[in-house]
């Protein structure tokens, strides 16, 4: 005889939670969208249980009604519904009745008396438990709006709902025709009709780099349809993987039938690794999907479909060149060796992908023997061996025998211990603070991650943890971690709240502060400009936080001397964590805020100025900074945090929503996320300026211009280097000189501690070939290339062929090819005449084609704007406004050009003293800001 137990209360509650969720989730599909109902789909309407006697048109207003409720996800199972004691009808739905001419109150009581509606926050609600599904009569007949297409399979009183719940006038109220549910083919009408076919099992899983560890292997077998053990086909079986760039290579995920692309990928190789998924191992047939976003990158090759599918990918390439890559390498061999001699790794070792060193802490203690294994002799055949293989098929300068046994015996241990003391690195392994400040080398596999910890871990006998956790590079992390921000995983959205750095001890799991500095000790503040947008760090000393829920103060900016910079509070960040309240995906999610762009500081150490061309040169070791202030607010109002009601030190959080885990008590600060990394720099600061022409970097075209030129400088660095563009950053800082604000554009190495690119091209042999690739008279060059056809003529501003790339997306909008040649001209020469006229040598000025040629484009928008044709005033081209009231001729000159220019001066005058025009206002016109915010001249 079988016993059966009474269901337990946790085992009632669990029960109802689930039919809870599975209603809510039934009335998603019924209630989608205004437009995408199941009664938009001509397949049933929601109604309720009227009185006996109740009128028609008061039935079909209050499943109009139902509709507007559920519509809105005002219903008892959503999210969005809070108990109260209001039963009114919310005001839209007021205005809708007041339209058809019936009472409110009559609606209101009809779903009252059915217990349709029940009491809410705010307004009545609906009770899905007393809701029905009808059926209709007649298949496909109904009512139609013609303003917002909705469709009704009854006469909803006779007015559209939607359009009459917009306003409470009773003049021409929208009504209801006759009308079929769809007269075009519609995705989901079809989905909805016997023609689709049967019902077919779709389940979806995600496999990233942020997937746990442990259901990596579990989904790439289920996806394969490998099951083992008791696992079940049909509950464990995948038939879609959602993946990242993580799967763009290396590993087996099966024969696929069709691969789909969420947007448009970075390069063609990107591309051709991920289309290439599908059609593997004999299939017949395979299908490649590409949905292209709106934006700039994802527009461009959606025009040139050739070109993500058939442009040559980048050559592969070995550095045999670089003197530091050759010292990070033997560094690390010979302390690997000098450890395993002394057996100092096993006792202070660990899994360290840059070597096992030891911790920082410890470096004290075995510092001596250290030194004394590189001055030991019988060590340096050990040494030399080293050498010799290293420099195999090298041809490197300064790389003899002697030259680095000395830098071994009398540098090496100096400069470990510079970084073991400099508080500005917050590693803890040896090995990986010495891979962050350039002694060894940083390998791919990024060291500066910081985890976001959507669950807290409790033991320690898996570390770090296989699931509940997130990990991204650190400047990734400022923004997707940052207080606020929302990742999604496995179909939840997760919320970022604090900051926090969490380690095992014995079988526990202790916590440190998640800032460094502690959130509650002194720091060295970093300066952000808003008008000139210089940075300086370290600013000045902060010997306490600012206060939360304030501004930070600003003070007079010393490179534009406006009261315009702001003192921040920025600290760096060692680990994040949510609030602990994962939500459904529903397809949408805020990723906000962002970190400002790579910056690097007014008080960089620069190395040795060297005067090339007409720039001065300079390459040297210093910090890129990037930080995020919360949108320029400052920062993020960090408290302590309390995880289920107990405190965890370390753990700092903003204010979190009601009802969360995590909550937070004590004084607020507000403090910003800082990153710092310290690689190679090439700054260039153009020496001398033709009269009347600059590029002002509190200004949008300066700084346009400055952006413009860095980017150039990144695209021809690669080309002369042979390498990958985004083996290199570009940007560009403010500084004062002379009492003036100027710019100075700057190339990083994008490896954390510089691959030597920059080293290189600081030469002064190799800086002039640099700059000769802006020589339009070569024809090889990037010049030459872009002015010339088809590029010249096709671009106006920027495209995937010149400036633009996936990684500067955030900068499309500033760049522009024709001001980047400028820029270099005035490096290649003082001397060089900067307009839209003049030719370059025996190449037409790239500018002309924007004005003078047939259908130019500047001329084109101004036209359709009211002006007339081109008329000259001097040397310059102007337009005239048709409407005699305007009397307004704007004259075209340079973006660079400044009203003090002798063209522009005589131009002007020019225009102001001829009859025709002798009361009209002279206004300068700049193309670039024509060809992108044409309206500031309509």
């Amino acid at each position: 005889m079988t016993r059966i137990f009474p269901a337990t209360q946790t085992q009632t509650d669990h029960a109802t939670r689930l039919e809870d969720m599975l209603t809510a989730e039934l009335m998603n599909p019924l209630f989608d969208h205004m437009v995408r109902t199941m009664e938009g789909f001509g397949q049933g309407w929601v109604s309720y249980q009227p009185p006996e006697n109740t009128p028609l048109k008061i039935i079909e207003a209050t499943d109009a009604v139902i509709r507007q409720l559920g519509i809105r996800r005002r219903h008892q199972y959503s999210k969005f519904f809070y108990p109260g004691s209001d039963r009114n009808l919310p005001g839209f739905v007021q205005k809708y009745i007041e339209s058809t001419g019936l009472k409110t109150q009559d609606i209101q009581q009809q779903l009252l008396n059915s217990q349709a509606g029940i009491s809410a926050s705010g307004s009545l609600a609906l009770d899905p438990n007393k809701l029905y599904l009808m059926l209709p009569s007649a298949k496909n007949q109904g009512y139609r709006c013609d303003r917002c297409n909705a469709f009704y399979l009854h006469p909803a009183a006779g007015l559209c709902p939607e359009c009459n719940s917009r306003t409470s006038t009773n003049k021409n109220p929208q009504q209801l025709t006759a009308g079929t549910p769809t007269g075009d083919f519609d995705y989901y009408t079809y989905l909805s009709s016997e023609k689709s076919g049967q019902p077919f099992r779709m389940n979806a899983a995600e496999l990233t780099g942020q997937t746990d560890r442990d259901q990596r292997t579990k989904r790439q077998r289920w996806f394969q349809d490998i099951f083992i053990n008791d696992e079940i086909s049909r509950v464990q079986g995948i038939d879609l993987l959602s993946v990242t760039t993580t799967m763009e290579a290396g590993v087996d995920i099966g024969a696929l039938l069709a691969v789909m692309m969420a947007n448009m990928p970075p390069r063609r190789f990107n591309y051709q690794q991920r289309v290439g998924r599908a059609g593997r191992r004999s299939a017949g047939v395979a299908l490649a999907v590409t949905f292209c976003r709106g934006r700039s990158h994802d527009d461009f090759y959606f025009q040139r479909p050739e070109s993500i599918t058939g442009d040559p990918p980048p050559p592969p390439y070995v550095d045999m060149t670089s003197v530091p890559i050759f010292e990070r390498v033997l560094i690390k061999e010979v302390l690997r060796q000098a450890f395993t001699d002394l057996s100092i790794s096993a006792a202070n070792g660990g899994d360290n992908v840059h070597g096992e060193f030891g911790n920082v802490i410890d470096w004290k203690n075995y510092k001596p023997d250290i030194q004394d294994w590189l001055h030991d002799p019988k060590n340096e055949p050990a040494i030399i061996t080293i050498l010799d293989s290293l420099r195999v098929q090298t041809a490197l300068p300064n790389a003899s025998n002697a030259q680095m046994l000395n830098f071994l015996r009398d540098d090496l241990i100096p400069e470990i211990q510079t970084v073991v003391e400099d508080d500005t690195y917050t590693q803890d392994k040896l090995s990986e603070r010495l891979a962050n400040a350039g002694l060894l080398p940083m390998f791919g596999f990024p060291t500066r991650v910081r985890s976001l910890y959507t669950r807290f871990p409790t033991r320690a006998n898996q570390w770090p943890p296989t699931e509940g956790v997130v990990d991204r590079n650190l400047d990734i992390a400022m923004s997707q971690f940052a207080p606020r921000s929302q990742t999604v995983k496995d179909k939840a959205v997760h919320t970022a709240c604090g900051v926090v750095e969490l380690y095992p001890q014995g079988k526990n799991i202790e916590s440190k502060p998640g800032l460094v500095p502690v959130l509650t000790g002194e720091n060295k503040s970093l300066g952000l400009c808003g008008n000139c947008q210089a940075v300086i760090y370290p600013y000045k000393l902060l010997k306490k936080p600012h206060p939360g829920y304030q501004e930070p103060p600003t003070d007079i900016c010393p490179v534009c001397g406006v009261d315009a910079l702001r003192c921040l509070d920025a600290r760096e960040p060692k680990g994040f964590f949510t609030n602990l309240q994962p939500e459904d995906f529903d397809g949408q999610f805020e990723w906000q805020p962002h970190a400002t762009r790579p910056s690097l500081s007014v008080n960089a150490q620069v190395g040795n100025v060297q005067r090339t061309l007409n720039a001065s040169v300079s390459a040297f070791n210093d910090q890129i900074i990037s930080v995020n202030d919360n949108g320029g607010n400052g920062g993020f109002d960090f408290q302590n945090a309390l995880i289920y009601g107990k405190p965890k030190p370390g753990a700092y959080a903003v204010s979190p929503d009601k009802n969360s885990p995590v909550t937070t008590f004590g004084a607020a600060y507000r403090v910003a996320l800082l990153s710092r990394r310290k690689t190679d720099i090439l700054l260039v600061n153009i020496e001398q300026w033709p009269t009347g022409v600059f590029a002002d970097p509190t200004t949008v075209i300066g700084r346009a211009a400055w952006y413009s030129f860095a980017f150039w400088l990144r695209v021809a660095a690669a080309t002369q280097l042979d390498v990958d563009a985004m083996e290199l950053q570009a940007g560009f800082r403010s500084l004062e000189q002379n009492g003036s604000v100027i710019g100075q554009a700057f190339l990083c190495d994008h490896l954390e501690n510089g691959a030597g690119y920059c080293r290189f091209l600081e030469k002064p042999k190799e800086f002039k070939k640099l700059m000769d690739l802006a020589n339009p008279n070569i024809s090889s060059s990037i010049a030459s290339k872009w002015i010339n056809q088809p590029h010249g003529n096709a671009c106006d501003t920027s495209c995937n062929l010149c400036l633009r790339d996936y990684q500067n997306l955030a900068y499309h909008g500033l760049l522009d090819w024709r001001l980047a040649l400028d820029m270099a001209q005035l490096v290649l020469s003082a001397s060089s005449t900067i307009d839209l006229n003049s030719p370059w040598g025996s190449i037409q000025n790239p500018w002309s084609e924007l004005y003078q040629r047939i259908n130019a484009p500047i001329s084109a928008t101004l036209q359709r704007l009211g002006y007339g044709l081109p008329t000259q005033f001097g040397t310059l081209t102007g337009y005239v406004h048709q409407n005699q009231k305007r009397q307004t001729i704007l004259i075209l000159r340079h973006p660079l050009w400044q009203d003090h220019h002798p063209e522009w001066i005589a131009s002007e005058a020019i225009a102001k003293a001829q009859t025709d025009y002798r009361d009209y206002e002279v206004k300068p016109a700049n193309p670039f800001l024509i060809l992108r915010r044409p309206g500031d001249y309509a």
